[in-house]
């Protein structure tokens, strides 16, 4: 069951959906991850539209919850 995998597969999971996420979508994921950005902050800095960064954001999600296979523990 995916839920029983090591961690070090988990992160070798996680590392290979950002490493193969499109670049507008990882920008955005790792403004708001990492940085701690808000939306607003993020589409200003891209020069993007909220909407866009929503949009972005949530197919990066939809990425890493693909590459995962949909792992439960994340």
């Amino acid at each position: 069951m995916a839920e029983d995998l090591p961690v070090h597969e988990v992160l070798r999971l996680l590392e290979h959906a950002l490493e193969t996420m499109d670049e507008l979508p990882l920008a955005v994921f790792e403004r708001a991850r990492y940085r701690d950005l808000n939306y607003h902050q993020i589409a200003e800095e891209l020069g993007l539209t909220t909407s866009q960064v929503e949009r972005h954001f949530a197919a990066a999600m939809l990425h890493i919850m693909k590459c995962t296979k949909g792992f439960d523990g994340l």
